[in-house]
Formats: structure tokens, C-alpha cells, sequence
């Protein structure tokens, strides 16, 4: 897990220096949070080189940084048996099945890479999110413990809370909402759940699901759809997902501020806003 690719897998025709080249620094940029940038590269190398397993391998690892977990999964799954490191191959393809919210063959595959590599981190955090979403909190409490172990900045241990304690806190970030969200903090139910579930995460089914890790979530009708679909959908409801948010968040004070963003943020689409305004007022 702390090796990059080396895009020369023999059964592939050699790449030219300069394309081993991009594609290193496709990964770098990746790594330093240039997903954009990294997919286009990707993207580009795939025409240059007649979709090259290795410049496949990027584009695949962008689309999931991206949040476009199907059609990652769906190039990843190309790669197999193709490029030149599949453990890491093996690691994305885990984290692919888990945003697809494939869980089983996402927690073995992640616990390959642990057979692999059991002194990587990353393996083991992935693995936790998995057997969290599971429900079999033990074992997942248990692999966030190994992976701060190992890499203990990187993966802080999630500092857990009582559910009474939690929902006061969330209190408190609706008592300090601006004062032209209060009526509607007043009408629409706030309810605090441990996770998503996957009914939830998956919606209808016809785009991609939504992220495991997604700290909140407004369900039902905007503001400005209210009256279009009257007594037609479910009423409006605002979700807090505590175990995310403790994951997240590494203090009270950060957990209050989390919380009042993502309740911004919630409140925000029932006012019919979408993500790009979101974006714009600093709520994404």
C-alpha cells in the first residue's frame, strides 16, 4: 500500500518512458487530492495507449476519489490480472465494493490486502467501515484500533459517545442555526441514526448510491416541490449519522461544528438548493 504502480505488466506491449512517466504523475496527483486533474490525465492516456490496463487502472481510482462508484468498479474490474501491482489493485477494487455498497465482497477483499500487507493501515480502516455498515461493530471497533495502531495521524481513533449525549449536542447546533433556518429547524424532523442504511444509500437504484460515509441527509420533497407533490411522497425529514460524525470529527467542539454544517448543508437542498450552491455558500 505504500508503493506506486509500476505500469509494466508483460503482458502488455512496453510503455514509452514518457507515458510511465504521466502515469506516475497521474498517481502523485491523485495522491495530493488532484482527482480532476488525475482522471483527465487518465482519461487522455487511456486514447494514447489503446486503454493500457495501467492508464485503465488511474482512471478507475479517479472515478472512485470522484464519487462515481460504479463506473469505477466497472473499469477497475478490468484491470484484474493486468497491471503490475494487484494488491493495490486488489485495495481499490475493495473500496470500490464497499461505495457500491457490495459489502461481503468488499470485506474480502480487503481482508486479502490484509493477508498481503498486514502492516498497511488503509486496508484495515476500509475493512472497519465495512463490518461498521455490517453492523458487527465489534469487529469493526477492533480494525479502527489496528489501523491507528499503525498510521495513528492519519486514522485517529473515532471517539464514541452515548446516543443521549450525542443528540444534546445536536440540540445544541439547532439552537445556533442563523435565524432564517429556525422555522424551519422548527417543522421538518431532525433524526439522529447510528448509519445509513443501505435501502437508504442505494435510493432508487437508477444512479449512483450514495456514499457509506455521508454524514447527513435531507429525504422528501424540497421546499419548492412541497406543494407539486402533496400527500404523493414521504413528508420532509433531516438525517444525522452519529458513527460517521464521530469518525469524522475528533472533538466536542469539531462535532458541534460538523454537525451545524451538515445541518446547514441538509437544510439547504429542503430549500431546493443544489450542490454547486451548496458549494458556492461554503456548505459542501
Amino acid at each position: 500500500m505504500t508503493e506506486e504502480p509500476n505500469p509494466s505488466h508483460p503482458s502488455r506491449s512496453p510503455l514509452a518512458d514518457s507515458i510511465l512517466a504521466r502515469i506516475d504523475r497521474g498517481w502523485d496527483a491523485l495522491e495530493q487530492g488532484y482527482i480532476e486533474e488525475a482522471g483527465e490525465d487518465a482519461e487522455t492516456l487511456m486514447e494514447e495507449t489503446d486503454d493500457h490496463p495501467e492508464a485503465r487502472f488511474l482512471f478507475g481510482a479517479a472515478l472512485l476519489e470522484s464519487g462515481f462508484p460504479r463506473e469505477a468498479l466497472s473499469q477497475l474490474t478490468e484491470c484484474r490480472g493486468q497491471v503490475d501491482d494487484g494488491v493495490l489493485l486488489d485495495y481499490y477494487l475493495a473500496s470500490g465494493h464497499y461505495e457500491n455498497l457490495e459489502l461481503e465482497q468488499a470485506e474480502t477483499l480487503f481482508r486479502k490486502v490484509i493477508q498481503a500487507e498486514p502492516e498497511a493501515a488503509p486496508p484495515h480502516y476500509g475493512l472497519a467501515q465495512v463490518l461498521e455498515l455490517m453492523g458487527r461493530l465489534s469487529d469493526a471497533e477492533g480494525s479502527y484500533e489496528r489501523a491507528h495502531e499503525l498510521e495513528p495521524d492519519a486514522y485517529p481513533l473515532p471517539i464514541r459517545m452515548t446516543e443521549d449525549a450525542f443528540e444534546a449536542i445536536v440540540a445544541e447546533a439547532v439552537e445556533h442555526l442563523p435565524d432564517e433556518l429556525k422555522p424551519h429547524a422548527a417543522a421538518i424532523p431532525i433524526r439522529v441514526e447510528s448509519l445509513p442504511t443501505v435501502e437508504t444509500l442505494l435510493g432508487d437504484g437508477s444512479d449512483n448510491p450514495i456514499t457509506p460515509g455521508v454524514l447527513g441527509l435531507f429525504v422528501g420533497p424540497s421546499l419548492k416541490e412541497s406543494d407539486e407533490v402533496a400527500g404523493l411522497s414521504v413528508p420532509p425529514v433531516i438525517f444525522v449519522y452519529q458513527r460517521n460524525l464521530e469518525r469524522f470529527c475528533q472533538t466536542r467542539e469539531e462535532l458541534i461544528y460538523e454537525i451545524r454544517l451538515t445541518l446547514y448543508h441538509e437544510f439547504g437542498h429542503y430549500l431546493g438548493l443544489s450542490e454547486e450552491d451548496l458549494e458556492e455558500r461554503g456548505l459542501s
